[in-house]
């Protein structure tokens, strides 16, 4: 009784022509590649260890620079003794004692220069690691876009097949063409849906690995709102080389750690000179219980310290420093050879790119016109089926291609600001 009052009632539904409410599809994310280089440099953790290098060098800045101020020191304290005839047993002292360093052979402003360089090598790191995230981020997106066009070109080719087939049919029950015809068309509809399966499964993959980079659930659909247009870059290869030796964050961080051997020499050295300190301070105490009242009275202080033998360490410790000073140096060449030949290979794919991006554009516009062509005849009666058929193929070939080439273009485009440190 009540299945057949649920029917009835759902017939009437149906018959007055109510919707069923759907079950709600997630909205796609728009995502363009600005965004992406924002979201990475937001969330990425590389990037944060990166950030607390320089809040750390920044620490030890202020450290360095605070043992050359004064340094005030107040100390007190209480004692209670085994009373004594003529003692008083609470003893009382309280001191306050200003401390200021005339001269430390240069071993204080030495290791201000290393500080202050251990910063800029920490800043120029953190900077290079922001642009070689922001590449990968960024190359990561291109990918999925070319996915989501192989996609479209799978599509465009499944399309042409079915139609072909769909003619193909006509033609062989109107008696023009043979039953092979019919089974080749199907065979290449067959090809392209398997071809359509494979694009779209390396589309999802793509698009898990752009939501990875974005430190998003996987399963986040997104609507990429970039394009595989291509970008030119015109710049001289002379000029990039030059550009890159300058602004490059890794060589400059390399030159911070330069700078910071070269202080390191300093602080060294600094261990052979005398150190000159003065000092200033008030005392106040009960004389150790011997004095009823509480009395006080002032002190300065002029030392001089020098070491005379501490068994060869501070020149082994030059000699260490002076060692580390010569290997970055030699580091700083091979590292300006290695920049060299990045823009070189940069600029190379970019010129590579360009010329396949002209070929692969030449070739999809000749493409086209073979299967309007190829199409004309085998529905006029003049062409056969495997022209047709070869020449859909060929056009799909020529469309990836196209999108490789696209696809090539732009990653070589940011291949080449990587490696010129201008993002």
């Amino acid at each position: 009784m009540t299945r057949n009052i649920f029917i009835a009632v759902l017939s009437i539904v149906i018959a007055a022509g109510v919707t069923l409410p759907a079950t709600a599809q997630p909205s796609s994310r728009q995502v363009s590649l600005a965004d992406v280089a924002t979201a990475v440099l937001r969330s990425n953790l590389q990037l944060r260890a990166a950030a607390f290098d320089v809040v750390v060098a920044q620490a030890q800045l202020a450290q360095a620079r605070g043992a050359k101020l004064p340094q005030a020191n107040l100390a007190g304290s209480y004692t209670r003794n085994q009373e004594q005839p003529a003692f008083d047993p609470n003893v009382y002292a309280a001191s306050l004692v200003v401390s200021y360093p005339l001269s430390t052979g240069g071993n204080l402003e030495a290791r201000i220069r290393l500080a202050e360089a251990n910063l800029r090598g920490a800043q120029a790191t953190y900077e290079r690691t922001k642009q070689q995230l922001v590449y990968g981020a960024e190359q990561t997106y291109l990918q999925a876009l070319l996915a989501s066009e192989n996609v479209a070109a799978a599509q465009r080719s499944l399309a042409q097949a079915s139609e072909s087939l769909r003619v193909a049919r006509a033609r062989f029950s109107a008696g023009a063409a043979a039953r092979l015809d019919v089974l080749q068309a199907e065979v290449a509809v067959a090809s392209a849906e398997q071809a359509l399966v494979q694009a779209q499964t390396g589309a999802g993959n793509a698009v898990a690995n752009l939501n990875a980079a974005l430190n998003m659930p996987l399963d986040t659909p997104l609507a990429l709102t970039d394009t595989l247009t291509p970008r030119p870059v015109d710049v001289a290869l002379a000029e990039a080389i030059t550009q890159a030796l300058r602004d490059r964050a890794d060589l400059a961080a390399l030159r911070s750690r330069i700078e910071a051997a070269q202080a390191g020499i300093d602080v060294a050295q600094s261990g052979g000179s005398p150190t000159v300190g003065l000092g200033a301070g008030y005392a106040l105490s009960n004389a150790n219980g011997q004095s009823p009242t509480i009395f006080g009275g002032w002190l300065v202080t002029l030392g001089v310290t020098l070491s005379v033998f501490d068994g060869g360490i501070t020149q082994a410790q030059i000699q260490e420093a002076q060692l580390l000073l010569e290997q970055l140096k030699v580091r700083e060449a091979q590292t300006r050879q290695q920049i060299e030949l990045d823009v070189r290979v940069a600029s190379l794919a970019l010129q590579r790119a360009a010329g396949e991006l002209a070929a692969a554009t030449k070739a999809v516009e000749q493409g086209r016109e073979s299967v309007r062509l190829a199409t004309a005849r085998y529905q006029s009666g003049v062409g056969t089926s495997l022209e047709l058929l070869t020449a859909q193929s060929n056009l799909a070939l020529a469309e990836q291609s196209l999108a490789s080439a696209r696809f090539n273009q732009n990653v070589a485009r940011i291949q080449l600001f990587l490696a010129t440190g201008s993002r």
